[in-house]
């Protein structure tokens, strides 16, 4: 079972006793602006259904947004959410416990809700798959964060009397990249079955390490918990962090593959293994399987940028020029914003396609100087003149300071002159 983002998160007062924070609503006033853009192959939706799950998301950020919190928690199904995260204990708990877990949580979520604001509130959202089956619908879409970064979230929703109501929530960025894992001893909190504080203690302390990229560290703690009788609802998220640290870790090869071969036994779905076997592949330079992982990756959440990157990177190392190309062209349109995504679309085109397909692109980037200097930078460490040649023009053209554009002129016309002089070497 996949833990629970929102109770992972609505522990952190129980387990740390956290104070109460003031709860002062933001002034601006910024409603969400939340947009259909499904990806190709995305099934079908039908207009009121966009309509009702638009109204829906726009409302669910302006409740998080002005901190409206009693407005939020009956945005959410907290029955089902309950019963799904319990389901992972031995003893089936009876519905005294239920409506007493209940109870807490919407207590601890309501003083921890000027925290737990940052993980779901987004400026915008692109929705870009819809999944819907006998009232109940997934929602993945894009969202931007109020400091700009870019994220791929789920939402797991059901209707209730042609009412939707949220049953769980998940960024996906966040738990592919295990970001989130310095929250762990949080999600042990949730059961008392062969987890005391001090394993629950253990846990965060592992989450930190990462977090602060001390792997070796993290390590010695995850070898102190391997011999520890973990709950069922843990096993996951436990070899999910295992397996991330041992790819940071030099010599641990043989170790990462009986790892993953256990989190595969485990889950086989989940994300972050087959992230994590995407990633093994690739670092062995196994691009096949490379390819094999991050489709699968793709297939049950959608791509993040990683995978989009390691999947048009083996196609391109493949010479598989078809697939490299369609590759980057998804990658492209799931984030149109990444510089990275449009360098690699524009090589992949054949050239004289180039300038057609990435100029509209580059014309709609943003931030756009952060955008066109980060892209103009990969043109130049490839000497690509014509790609340079291209984002000065759109450089111009979207204004951006003179002192960014005379730093550019100039890499263009170091990378003419270099390859003028390469070009006279070669015919002596």
């Amino acid at each position: 079972m996949r833990p629970s983002l929102t109770i992972f998160i609505a522990f952190l007062a129980l387990i740390f006793h956290l104070p109460v924070f003031a709860q002062t609503p933001p002034k601006d006033d910024a409603p969400a602006k939340v947009r259909i853009a499904l990806l190709p192959g995305a099934p079908a939706l039908d207009p009121a259904t966009q309509g009702a799950l638009v109204q829906w998301l726009t409302r669910f950020q302006d409740n998080v947004y002005r901190m409206r919190i009693r407005e939020y928690l009956e945005m959410v199904d907290w029955d089902v959410l309950i019963d799904e995260t319990l389901a992972g204990l031995p003893d089936k708990p009876d519905a005294a416990r239920k409506l007493r877990l209940k109870n807490l949580l919407m207590v601890q979520f309501e003083r921890t809700f000027p925290i737990i604001r940052n993980f779901f509130s987004f400026n915008d959202a692109e929705v870009r798959r819809v999944d819907v089956t006998d009232g109940k619908a997934v929602i993945i879409a894009r969202i931007h964060d109020e400091d700009g970064g870019e994220n791929k979230v789920r939402w797991w929703l059901q209707r209730h009397d042609n009412q939707w109501q949220m049953t769980d929530f998940e960024n996906i960025t966040f738990n592919m990249r295990l970001s989130a894992v310095m929250n762990m001893g949080i999600q042990a909190g949730l059961s008392k079955e062969g987890l005391n504080m001090e394993h629950s203690v253990k846990f965060t302390q592992m989450g930190i390490a990462v977090q602060d990229g001390d792997f070796e560290k993290a390590y010695a703690i995850i070898k102190e918990l391997e011999g520890v009788k973990m709950p069922a609802m843990l096993t996951e998220v436990f070899l999910g962090a295992k397996t991330g640290v041992l790819s940071q870790l030099e010599g641990k090869e043989a170790e990462l593959e009986a790892a993953l071969n256990e989190f595969e036994k485990t889950a086989p779905a989940s994300p972050v293994l087959l992230m994590m076997r995407a990633s093994s592949c690739y670092d062995a330079e196994d691009y096949k399987n490379t390819i094999v992982w991050a489709d699968k990756l793709g297939a049950a959440v959608g791509h993040d940028e990683d995978s989009w990157s390691m999947l048009a990177d083996s196609h391109r190392e493949l010479k598989q020029d078809k697939e490299y190309l369609a590759a980057a062209e998804g990658w492209a349109a799931d984030y149109p914003n990444s510089p990275t995504a449009l360098l690699t679309l524009w090589q992949a085109l054949p050239e004289s396609k180039r300038a057609e397909k990435v100029k509209p692109l580059l014309d709609q980037i943003t931030p756009a100087e952060d955008g066109l200097t980060e892209f103009a930078e990969g043109a130049y460490m490839d000497d690509d003149t014509a790609a340079l040649k291209l984002v000065l023009e759109v450089m111009q053209a979207r204004k951006l300071p003179k002192e960014t554009l005379d730093d550019y002129q100039t890499m263009l016309q170091e990378t003419l002159d270099s390859q003028k002089d390469a070009a006279k070497e070669k015919k002596k």
